[in-house]
């Protein structure tokens, strides 16, 4: 009878390894992105499909979640211990889901399978490499230094186009003041600059070789009331209430409902606006005759930008990471990276990919050659947690009174930056 217990308890055990090891087996790799463009998604899909071709004994689920509820969600799933596999993460949200552990250490991956990391832009692996340790593999990148002009408008101001030569204040400024329209009235209807989206200082600090904490990669303390933070919000602010080239916040809202000049740049209303290369696509779609050139050179001869883009991590609890590595590999691979870039929506991390006619001769400004060099002069948001909160809650709110008129960037800044840094970096 010992014996026969002791049998069915053999047996039993056999049955139940066998069924978690089929179930493990079996069981999917999440994968995890934010897009929004349908093109985009097929093509990830397209490749999720032959990933399970090329690899039947791996299945691929992929979960498109809405940008805007990303960050929260996966955020939420890993407090619960039910995130995706691998996490689709934007390279200035990288930083705080981080250095809250969040992610797998894949330098020995990387490593062990003799991948070149001079194959990427440097400023983009550098990204997601805190501490010399990699953790998430860049897919894009968005370089948003590309100053977008609107050859109609020039033609018909009679001014030439403009160059990589530009400097601000300068001739910059000297060209924006030969762009400007005015009706009979004298009231503006055409003007020379605009944001695409909320109004920003951001390149102007970034060209003045300013940033907005004491380091990119280590930082300490806000640094807002620095000559740079003050000299390029102020020239942006001079823009809208001094020199009266670029529309105030209320005029943009009396062309469209939103906070948005893009329409307005692509309708003639606005001659020129600094962005990434996402938007040619829509651009050539509306038969909109345009070119790009580098955003101008700061006071002091100096270039900078923002850059968006986006990586691929493995979650640190993700149950089989080898499985995982295996799908992550051939998302961000070559074959993926051309089809991405032939959409013309994005700038490939892959620096062999960005020089091939996929991206060069993909829909885009004739200028397109200037984005390969322009990663050099990128910046990301600090590495820090929360910079969201700092900068889009505390920092935003305050800066709108600004671009509303009702103060001017000198009497806000230095008290601000006083502030935040008493709030969130004290003793610093």
């Amino acid at each position: 009878m010992k014996r026969l217990v002791l049998g069915l308890s053999l047996i039993l055990g056999l049955s139940l390894l066998l069924s978690w090891g089929c179930g493990k087996k079996d069981k999917p790799i999440r994968v995890s992105v934010f897009s929004t463009d349908r093109l985009i998604v097929k093509i990830i899909s397209d490749t999720i499909r032959s990933i399970e071709t090329k690899f039947p004994d791996t299945k691929v689920e992929m979960e498109n979640i809405p940008y805007n509820d990303y960050q929260d969600k996966i955020t939420v799933e890993i407090a619960a211990g039910d995130a995706p596999d691998i996490i689709s993460v934007e390279t200035n949200r990288f930083s705080d889901m981080c250095i809250r552990g969040a992610f797998e250490d894949l330098t020995p991956y990387f490593q062990r399978d003799h991948m070149d990391p001079k194959a990427y832009y440097p400023s983009a692996l550098a990204r997601y490499s805190p501490g010399g340790k990699i953790y998430g593999i860049p897919s894009d990148i968005a370089p948003t230094g590309l100053l977008y002009y609107n050859k109609k408008v020039f033609d018909e101001a009679g001014v030439p186009y403009p160059d990589n030569k530009l400097q601000w204040p300068g001739s910059f400024l000297a060209l924006c003041q030969k762009l400007v329209k005015k009706d009979a009235k004298g009231n503006v209807v055409r003007w020379a600059y605009a944001d695409p989206y909320a109004t920003t200082a951001e390149p102007f600090l970034l060209s003045d070789g300013g940033y907005y904490m004491d380091s990119e990669t280590n930082p300490t303390h806000l640094v807002l009331d620095s000559p740079q933070a003050l000299e390029s919000f102020q020239f942006r602010w001079d823009m809208i209430y001094k020199w009266h080239v670029s529309p105030t916040l209320s005029e943009i809202q009396s062309y469209n409902f939103a906070n948005s000049a893009e329409d307005m740049f692509l309708n003639g209303q606005v001659a020129m606006m600094c962005s990434g290369v996402w938007h040619t696509p829509h651009f050539l779609e509306k038969g909109l005759d345009f070119d790009v050139v580098e955003f101008p050179e700061g006071p002091k001869g100096a270039r900078g930008w923002g850059s968006g883009g986006t990586a691929y991590a493995i979650w640190s609890g993700c149950k089989d990471k080898e499985k995982a590595w295996k799908v992550l590999k051939e998302i961000v691979g070559e074959d993926i990276s051309a089809k991405l870039a032939e959409t013309g929506l994005i700038q490939p991390a892959l620096i062999k990919v960005a020089k091939s006619d996929a991206f060069l001769k993909s829909p885009g400004p004739k200028n397109k050659k200037i984005l390969l060099d322009m990663p050099r002069y990128s910046h990301y948001s600090p590495f820090i947690k929360n910079w969201e909160e700092i900068w889009y809650g505390q920092v935003g709110p305050a800066l709108d009174q600004c671009w509303l008129g009702k103060s001017e960037p000198k009497d806000v800044l230095p008290k601000l930056n006083a502030d935040l840094n008493k709030k969130y970096f004290p003793g610093k």
